[in-house]
C-alpha cells in the first residue's frame, strides 16, 4: 500500500499545471492551448471575468483589446504570449475559454430556429413533440433511404412512399398520372427500389429530407426538426411540364396523407425563375385548392438563391414616351438554337393601353438601327403576329414573333427572335402609351439578358428612356408567390466548421445575417414575400452513401465529423427547417388549417439588428422561432375585469370558435360569470385538435360606498358630498346634470341619490317623496298663465312690450324641453296634450324680457 502511495505523489509532483492549493484562473484547456506553438502575433479570443473596467484596462495594456464588455465580464482578443501577463493582473478572476470545435451542423440550427426548446418540452409546452404521427412530403431530387438517419432503431425505412417521377412506365406507375414509378416501405425495405438521389444534384434531396426530419442515428449528430416523423417523397422530373410535376407531386403526397388520416407537411425545394412571379398560374392554383381542402395539410418552398445574380427583373412603368430595354441574343438558349426570347406579364387592366414593338441598336458605335411596327394586346391576343425587322437601309436583321395569351386577369406576352441575323446587336423591347409590366430574362435561365451597363446621355442621348433590370422580386415562380404557402430565405447558420479531416474550414458570411444569395421578394402582385427567414448557409445533413464515399476518397472538406454529413446551403435548407416546424405543430394540432399553421408561424417571428424594421422583401415577417410558435397553440386569452363589486358577478368571455370550454368555475360555455373574490381559468379545445390554456387570473372585491342619506329641506335636497361621484335620480331615472350634492326638486314624485366610488361601484339611498301642493305667486302684470291645475290647454297671456313675435317653451321636472311655440303680445293658447300629469315650467321670451311660470298639468 505504501508503494502505491508514493506512486500517486509521484505523480502529482510531475504535473506541469499548478497544485491544487494555488489560486488558477486558467483552465486547463486554456493552459494546454497556451503551449501550442503559435505564430508571432497571433491572438486567442476569450472572456474574462472582473469588474469590466479594470479588465478593460488590463486586456489594453496587454496589447489586447475588448470586443464586448457587460458587468462582471469582457469579450476580449488578446496575444498569445501575453496571456500570463494577463492572468497575473489582480482585476482579473478567471477565464472562459472552450477547445470545442465550432460546428455548422443540424445542432446549431435547431438552436437558432428554437427547436430543442420544443424537442424538450419546456414550459408552457405540455410535453415535448418530435414529429411522431406526422407526415412529411419532400418534394426533390430524391433520397438515399440506406442513411440511418432515415431509418428507425431496427433500421426499418421512415419512407413509406417513394415515387420517382423520372423512370419509364411500368407496373408500379402511379395512376392518373401515369409517369414514373411507385414503391412502398415493404418493398423499400426489401432492396427492391431502385431509384436513387438524382447524381446531379450531389445528393441536394437527402440533405434537404435529413434537415427536415433526420433522426441522428448515423452518428447521434445532425439531428433534423422532426425526427420521429415518417415520409412521403417523390423524386421531381425537372424537365417538361416542371410546374406541372410538381403539382402533381402536392397531389400525390396529399392524396396518401388522406388515405393514412394523418396530417402532412410538404416541402419544395425546388423551383425555376421563370413565369408569372404571382401565384396564380395553373400548378399555384392547384396546390392552393388542395391546401385548401381539407385542414392538416401544409405547404413551405425554398424562395430562391438568385439575389446575386446579374439583375434579371424589369418593371417597366409606360407613359407617352417610348421606353426601352435592350436583350441579347443567347446562343444556348432553352428552345435549342440561338435567339432572343423572353416572357412578359401584366394584368389587364396594366396592358391594355400598351403597344411594344422589336427594334434593333448596333453595338459600337452604338446605333439605331430600325424597328418593327408597333402592336397592342388586342391584336395579338391568341395568334401569332410576324414582322421581319429591317435596318433603315433595307437589311433584315431578324424575323420577330409575338404570342399573347390571357389567363384569367392577366396577359403573357412572348417575344421571339429565332437565330436572328447578328449576335451583335442590341435588340430594343420598346413601349409607349400607358400601363405597366414585368419580364424575367437571363442566359442563367435559358432565356436571354438584359444590359444592365448603359452609356451616357452625352454618348447615346435615347438612353434617358432606357428602363435598367433591377435585383428586386427574384423569387422563384410559382406556389411561392401564393398566399397559401410559407415561403422561406436564408440566413447564414454558421460560417466556421470543423470537417471529417479535424480542418478548421471558414465560409465566407456573417452569423445571423441574411445570405447573399437569398432571393428577395414581393410577388408580382406585391404580397409580401418571402414569409420568413431560417438558418440555410451552412447546414450539416444526411447524404447518399455513394455520394460520402466518394468525398471521403477524395478527402472532400464538406464532409462534417463522423463523416456521414454533408454541408449544404441555401433555401433549399432554410425551407425544410420550416418544414419541420410545420410539422411539430401539426403533431400538436393535427387538424389545424394551412392558415393557422402560416399565422403561428409569422406572428411569432423575431427580429433583430439584422433583420432590421420587418416585414422586408428580404426577411419577411422575420427570423423563425418555432418554440414560440407552438407556445401560442397553447393560450387561450380570457378577457375580463380584474375585479368587481362585492356582491356582484364579474363576466369572463373566452376565444370565439373553441370546440370545447372548461372553465374553473364549471362553465362549458364560451364565457362565465362568478363572485369576487375568486380565481378564474380556462382551457379549451381548439377546433385544429389540441388544448390551450388561459392564465389563472386574481378577480378582486371591490368595496362597495355606504348607502346614502337624502336631507328633504321643502323641495331642496342634499347629501353628504363623501362620494366620488353623485348622481340625483326622479322617479328611477337620472336627472341630466344632476350631479351635486344639492338639488331643487321641481315635480312632486320620489327622488334617490346614487353615489359612485372610484371603484365604479355605486350605493343608492332610499327614496324621498317629495310633494309640491303650490305653486309660487307670479308677476300677472307681467305675464299671466292659466288654469293650474291645466289640462288639454294652457292659456298664457303676454303683455306688449312693443315687438314682435316671441317664443314659449314647456320644460319638465327633469330640465327636458317637452314643448315650444311661436307667441306674441296678448293672450293665446298652448297646446299641452301628450304631456303626463306633473309640474312643468313655462318660459317665455319676448323682446328684452324673459319670464319663468310654474304650472301643474293635469289628466
Amino acid at each position: 500500500m505504501r508503494k502505491i502511495l508514493c506512486l500517486l505523489v509521484g505523480s502529482l509532483a510531475c504535473t506541469p499545471f499548478a497544485s491544487a492549493q494555488q489560486k488558477v484562473k486558467m483552465d486547463l484547456q486554456l493552459q494546454s492551448y497556451l503551449r501550442m506553438p503559435h505564430p508571432p502575433g497571433e491572438e486567442v479570443h476569450l472572456y474574462v471575468h472582473g469588474d469590466a473596467g479594470e479588465v478593460g484596462r488590463a486586456v489594453h495594456l496587454v496589447g489586447g483589446a475588448v470586443k464586448m464588455a457587460m458587468p462582471g465580464l469582457v469579450a476580449a482578443r488578446v496575444p498569445v504570449d501575453r496571456m500570463h501577463e494577463l492572468a497575473a493582473h489582480d482585476a482579473v478572476r478567471s477565464f472562459e475559454f472552450s477547445l470545442d470545435p465550432g460546428l455548422a451542423l443540424n445542432d446549431s440550427m435547431r438552436v437558432k430556429n428554437r427547436i430543442n426548446e420544443i424537442h424538450q418540452g419546456l414550459a408552457p409546452l405540455p410535453e415535448g413533440y418530435d414529429g411522431e404521427g406526422v407526415l412529411i412530403g419532400i418534394i426533390d431530387s430524391g433520397m438515399d433511404w440506406r442513411h440511418p438517419d432515415f431509418r428507425d432503431e431496427q433500421g426499418r425505412t421512415r419512407v413509406l412512399k417513394y415515387w420517382d417521377q423520372t423512370l419509364p412506365v411500368n407496373a408500379q406507375t402511379p395512376q392518373p398520372y401515369n409517369y414514373g414509378q411507385v414503391w412502398d416501405s415493404t418493398q423499400i425495405n426489401a432492396g427492391l427500389m431502385t431509384s436513387v438521389d438524382q447524381p446531379q444534384w450531389f445528393g441536394h434531396g437527402s440533405t434537404v429530407t435529413g434537415t427536415a426530419a433526420g433522426n441522428g442515428l448515423a452518428n447521434g449528430r445532425h439531428k433534423g426538426v422532426a425526427p420521429r416523423s415518417d415520409m412521403l417523397i417523390v423524386s421531381a422530373r425537372f424537365s417538361g411540364n416542371f410546374r406541372a410535376s410538381v403539382a402533381d407531386a402536392v397531389k400525390y403526397i396529399c392524396d396518401e396523407a388522406e388515405a393514412l388520416g394523418r396530417p402532412v407537411v410538404i416541402n419544395a425545394s425546388l423551383g425555376t425563375y421563370l413565369g408569372s412571379h404571382d401565384g396564380l398560374d395553373a400548378s399555384a392554383l392547384f396546390i392552393d385548392q388542395l391546401l385548401q381542402a381539407r385542414p392538416g395539410r401544409v405547404l413551405v418552398c425554398a424562395a430562391g438563391n438568385s439575389n446575386n445574380f446579374t439583375p434579371y427583373h424589369l418593371r417597366t412603368e409606360v407613359g407617352a414616351d417610348t421606353t426601352f430595354t435592350w436583350f441579347l441574343r443567347n446562343n444556348n438558349s432553352g428552345l435549342g438554337y440561338p435567339a432572343v426570347f423572353f416572357e412578359a406579364w401584366a394584368d389587364v387592366a396594366d396592358f391594355q393601353n400598351v403597344q411594344y414593338a422589336v427594334g434593333a441598336d448596333r453595338s459600337s458605335p452604338i446605333r439605331f438601327r430600325g424597328r418593327t411596327p408597333f402592336h397592342t394586346i388586342a391584336e395579338n391576343l391568341g395568334t401569332v403576329l410576324v414582322d421581319t425587322l429591317f435596318s433603315l437601309s433595307g437589311n433584315r436583321l431578324g424575323v420577330v414573333q409575338y404570342f399573347a395569351a390571357q389567363r384569367g386577369g392577366q396577359y403573357q406576352l412572348q417575344v421571339l427572335l429565332a437565330q436572328p441575323d447578328s449576335g451583335n446587336y442590341r435588340f430594343r423591347f420598346m413601349t409607349t402609351g400607358s400601363g405597366r409590366f414585368d419580364v424575367w430574362s437571363s442566359t442563367q435561365l435559358s432565356t436571354s439578358n438584359m444590359i444592365n451597363s448603359i452609356p451616357t446621355p452625352a454618348t447615346f442621348p435615347p438612353i434617358v428612356n432606357y428602363v435598367l433590370p433591377d435585383n428586386d422580386q427574384h423569387m422563384v415562380d410559382s406556389w411561392a408567390c401564393s398566399p397559401h404557402v410559407l415561403t422561406v430565405a436564408n440566413y447564414y447558420n454558421e460560417v466556421t466548421y470543423t470537417n471529417s479531416l479535424g480542418d478548421e474550414i471558414t465560409v465566407p458570411g456573417t452569423e445571423g445575417d441574411i445570405a447573399v444569395t437569398s432571393s428577395k421578394g414581393p410577388s408580382r402582385t406585391g404580397l409580401m414575400k418571402p414569409d420568413l427567414a431560417a438558418t440555410g448557409d451552412i447546414t450539416f445533413s444526411a447524404a447518399p452513401l455513394d455520394w460520402i464515399a466518394q468525398l471521403v476518397s477524395t478527402n472532400d472538406p464538406r464532409l462534417s465529423e463522423g463523416g456521414m454529413h454533408l454541408r449544404n446551403g441555401g433555401t433549399s435548407m432554410a425551407s425544410p427547417v420550416v418544414t419541420g416546424a410545420a410539422a411539430l405543430y401539426l403533431q400538436r394540432c393535427p387538424n389545424a388549417t394551412h392558415t393557422e399553421v402560416i399565422e403561428a408561424i409569422r406572428s411569432t417571428v423575431r427580429s433583430d439588428a439584422f433583420t432590421g424594421a420587418v416585414p422586408n422583401n428580404r426577411w419577411g415577417f422575420g427570423k423563425l422561432d418555432a418554440y414560440a410558435a407552438l407556445v401560442r397553440s397553447t393560450q387561450a386569452p380570457i378577457t375580463g375585469p380584474q375585479g368587481a363589486c362585492t356582491g356582484t358577478e364579474a363576466l369572463f368571455q373566452g376565444p370565439e370558435g373553441m370546440s370545447t370550454y372548461a372553465w374553473s368555475t364549471g362553465s362549458t360555455t364560451a364565457a362565465t360569470a362568478l363572485l369576487p373574490p375568486a380565481e378564474v381559468s380556462l382551457q379549451v379545445e381548439r377546433p385544429s385538435g389540441c388544448t390551450a390554456w388561459s392564465d389563472t387570473l386574481q378577480v378582486e372585491a371591490w368595496p362597495v360606498p355606504a348607502t346614502p342619506t337624502v336631507n328633504a329641506d321643502a323641495t331642496l335636497l342634499s347629501t353628504a358630498p363623501t362620494a366620488d361621484a353623485i348622481q340625483w335620480n326622479y322617479n328611477g331615472q337620472p336627472i341630466p346634470g344632476a350631479d351635486q350634492a344639492e338639488w331643487e326638486a321641481a315635480a312632486t314624485g320620489e327622488y334617490t341619490v346614487t353615489v359612485t366610488n372610484a371603484f365604479g361601484c355605486a350605493a343608492e339611498s332610499d327614496a324621498v317623496l317629495v310633494l309640491i301642493t303650490a305653486l309660487e305667486e307670479q308677476a300677472t302684470d307681467r305675464v299671466v298663465a292659466w288654469p293650474s291645475p291645466a289640462t288639454d290647454v294652457l292659456w298664457v297671456q303676454l303683455p306688449d312690450a312693443g315687438t314682435g313675435q316671441g317664443e314659449l317653451w314647456v320644460v319638465d321636472a327633469a330640465a327636458r324641453v317637452v314643448r315650444t311655440q311661436r307667441a306674441v303680445a296678448g293672450t293665446q293658447p298652448l297646446d299641452l296634450q301628450g304631456l303626463s300629469s306633473g309640474v312643468y315650467t313655462l318660459m317665455a321670451r319676448w323682446g328684452d324680457q324673459q319670464v319663468q311660470v310654474r304650472f301643474v298639468k293635469a289628466q
